[in-house]
């Protein structure tokens, strides 16, 4: 099977590469072979015994080998990294930049995709590697409360451990208005989830917990768990989980579902995304996924707020995208089209999304074509009001609702928080 670094296509050199169990036998060097969710604790213990490491990728959908290079490089592994399995050219460019030094392929792949689609269109730039010998030393982000911060005790909690439960742990949290906030956590090694998905999350504060559907803001390669939440003030869940901190634990359910995923649309050419409010969070994990750009040839996500200050989340999530090294160069801007419209405040763009789409002003702000159901496809997340006034678009327009096992060309949300 042939080889693939920045030069070209390679001859593949005869490794004989062990499991991941072979670390507890002692060898002083190391090559193995291991799936993109295994622990980063038991590579990362090992990393001056490790000389060459394959990563395999198991699903196009499933970018965790992305991420696990990403911090095995900051951790200062400086061993060999090969990439292996569900990986094809688009994507090439975003394993260098996340720290691998090649990619093995199958001889139907190389047929498939000969060299030049492989390499002519890298960027002259420094690799992962160079850029990591002139960085300085990697800096862990502390998982607990700064320590000027003293924290009031409180009672023990009734709440007992589940087996259908993950205890985690709030690693940020960021109070974007006085309604709206977003946190993170960590992420159980053996947690999936496609992008769009959502799960349950409570908090260890009764017996009995409330869980409520939360969408999975953060991309499906992440080695932590993002979340987008507004504030309700006699919420049974928000009214305690927006006082959370760094340090404090929160309950993950075990299992992600949902119909906001790309697997229930038929392929397509452009991608719309509509969201108000807190709607665009599984969004943010979708604009992030490589593989949304290998089905679409453009994304629209389009955010509807009350005021200004609503509406940063979105801004700051679409910068972000762009400057990521896995997907930054596939959502460029002739690709990723993000429209804001406000309902309160003063904007360029006013009005409700749905009475844009209605009247057909928001096609002219894009300077496209109305919706044509051969071609394009839509995912909605808001409020219920929304999603019924939408799907009513959406129908309209000679779209037919799918789901998960009847994938057609447009597809809800149906989870809320309270």
């Amino acid at each position: 099977m042939p080889i693939v670094n920045k030069d070209g296509f390679q001859s593949t050199p005869d490794i004989p590469f062990a499991s991941v169990e072979a670390i507890s036998n002692g060898n002083a060097e190391l090559a193995l072979d291991v799936a993109s969710d295994t622990p980063f604790d038991i590579l990362s213990n090992n990393l001056t015994r490790i000389k060459t490491l394959r990563i395999r990728f198991d699903s196009f959908a499933d970018g965790r080998g992305f991420s696990l290079a990403r911090r095995l490089r900051n951790a200062g592994y400086q061993g060999h990294l090969r990439a292996s399995g569900h990986v094809i050219s688009d994507q090439f460019r975003y394993a260098l930049a996340c720290g691998f030094d090649d990619v093995e392929i199958s001889d139907e792949q190389a047929a498939r995709q000969p060299e030049d689609d492989w390499i002519a269109d890298l960027p002259v730039s420094h690799s992962y590697r160079e850029k990591l010998a002139r960085a300085p030393a990697f800096e862990q982000r502390s998982t607990g409360p700064a320590p000027s911060v003293q924290k009031v005790a409180e009672p023990p909690s009734p709440y007992r451990s589940s087996p259908g439960v993950y205890e985690q742990t709030v690693t940020a949290v960021t109070h974007h208005t006085e309604g709206l906030f977003s946190f993170s956590i960590t992420r159980p090694a053996s947690f999936r989830f496609r992008s769009g998905e959502f799960v349950m999350i409570g908090l260890p504060n009764a017996e009995k917990p409330v869980f409520r559907a939360y969408s999975l803001a953060g991309p499906s390669w992440d080695d932590e768990l993002a979340f987008y939440s507004i504030k309700v003030p006699d919420g049974p869940l928000t009214q305690h989980l927006q006082h959370i901190a760094v340090g404090d634990t929160v309950l993950l359910k075990k299992k992600a579902t949902g119909t906001l995923v790309l697997g229930a649309l038929l392929p397509g050419k452009r991608l719309f995304l509509i969201s108000t409010g807190t709607g665009i969070a599984p969004f943010a994990s979708l604009i992030r996924d490589p593989e949304t750009y290998e089905k679409f040839d453009q994304v629209i996500l389009t955010h509807t707020c009350r005021t200004a200050a609503e509406l940063k989340f979105g801004i700051d999530l679409v910068a972000q995208t762009r400057s990521d090294p896995l997907v930054g160069a596939l959502a460029s801007a002739d690709r990723l089209h993000h429209v804001t419209t406000l309902t309160r405040e003063p904007h360029p763009r006013m009005g409700r999304i749905t009475s844009l789409l209605e009247d057909g002003s928001f096609f002219q702000m894009l300077h496209a074509p109305a919706i044509d159901p051969s071609t394009d496809r839509v995912m909605i997340c808001g409020s219920a009001a929304m999603l019924r006034d939408t799907r009513d678009l959406c129908e309209g327009f000679g779209l037919v609702e799918g789901s998960n096992a009847r994938p057609a060309t447009y597809i809800v949300e149906r989870a809320f928080v309270d």
